[in-house]
């Protein structure tokens, strides 16, 4: 891949962003989108002051044309896992509109895992386009290191990972609605629980892993025990079989996805084990097929769309040479919402 050499005037190869035109027009840039993209609405006036901010800053919002006048790429790789619903399609979503309101083209990749063949296959991906910058919504383990060797000048920035000051980037990485969710169960009576985290490569099952462990010590609860798993159903339901419910016994599972809760309570199913009856089944994500289940999975629900913005605009400033955004990123707060798969533990008759 090759790159302009040398530095040059920032006026000369920064053309004018959507973010630009909506200072100029003393409007928001999600105003100028819907202008850009017809969707109509817009007051006269409006249209008025964003067609003239656009016309003074000689702003075009064809990305290809921008990259023909200014020799610039304007393409950006994201990466997604590949043959799992690891990725909600709302975060991808965020990522994706994001990108497209800064002018920029995003192109999906799917990675299946970071075996060597899939990163020499990133690798040459890379090396064959012309790229602005690489966005991934999987953790590249040791491949994140090949790709900033091998092309230091790309931007990259891996969604939910840590800023560099070590600090969790955004809701994505934040594990501390944890807490919360244990001192509710242990207010139900729950003491004894089990942890079904996610993969250790991925920033938010370290953290949700934390959080759980620090809130079991401080309540004085009761761990059976912690597995991880690959996020999806089907490991939930392997993990789900080896859950030790007859040694404590265990009363409350918290999953650390809702894919992986799924599994679970299918796996409590075959062992006879009634949710929540006998024992308490606590997800993640808010998912819209957990409201469905039977019983519906209690959960904790979080703006999927923020983190796939939030790590878009961390990726753009890059490119850009700008200040990171990091202090403006969006992080709304979670919540627990509850339903049929959370109920106070069965009394040790019972058991």
């Amino acid at each position: 891949m090759s790159q302009a050499s040398g530095p040059t005037p920032a006026h000369a190869s920064k053309p004018p962003t959507i973010y630009e035109v909506a200072r100029l027009a003393g409007v928001s840039h999600q105003t100028v989108s819907r202008y850009l993209k017809g969707n109509g609405g817009l007051k006269p006036a409006t249209v008025v002051k964003v067609e003239g901010a656009m016309a003074e800053l000689n702003y075009s919002p064809n990305p290809a044309a921008r990259a023909l006048r200014s020799k610039q790429a304007y393409r950006v790789l994201v990466v997604v896992p590949e043959g799992t619903q690891t990725v909600p399609p709302r975060m991808l979503r965020g990522a994706m509109t994001a990108a497209q309101e800064a002018g920029y083209v995003p192109d999906v990749v799917a990675v299946e895992s970071a075996t060597a063949s899939r990163v020499h296959r990133l690798l040459a991906l890379i090396a064959s386009e012309r790229l602005a910058g690489i966005f991934s919504l999987v953790p590249l383990g040791a491949a994140e290191k090949q790709i900033n060797a091998a092309h230091p000048e790309l931007p990259l920035v891996v969604a939910g990972d840590y800023d560099d000051a070590m600090h969790a980037r955004g809701s994505l990485a934040d594990g501390s609605a944890a807490e919360e969710m244990l001192e509710y169960l242990a207010s139900l009576g729950h003491r004894s629980f089990y942890h079904v985290a996610g993969p250790r490569l991925w920033t938010s099952a370290v953290n949700r892993r934390k959080s759980y462990e620090k809130t079991i010590a401080r309540l004085g609860l009761h761990s059976a025990g912690t597995a991880a798993g690959d996020w999806s159903m089907a490991s939930g339901y392997k993990l789900g079989l080896r859950i030790p419910l007859d040694d404590g016994p265990v009363t409350a599972i918290f999953a650390a996805s809702d894919q992986l809760a799924i599994g679970v309570i299918r796996a409590l199913h075959e062992r006879g084990k009634r949710v929540p009856d006998d024992v308490s089944v606590f997800g993640w994500d808010d998912l819209d097929a957990g409201k469905y289940l039977v019983p519906s999975l209690s959960t904790v629900s979080m703006d999927l769309e923020a983190p796939g913005r939030n790590g878009m605009h961390e990726l753009i400033s890059r490119i850009r040479n700008e200040p990171s955004e990091a202090q403006h990123y969006e992080v709304l707060p979670m919540r627990l919402v509850l339903r049929e798969s959370t109920a106070p533990p069965p009394a040790p008759s019972a058991r």
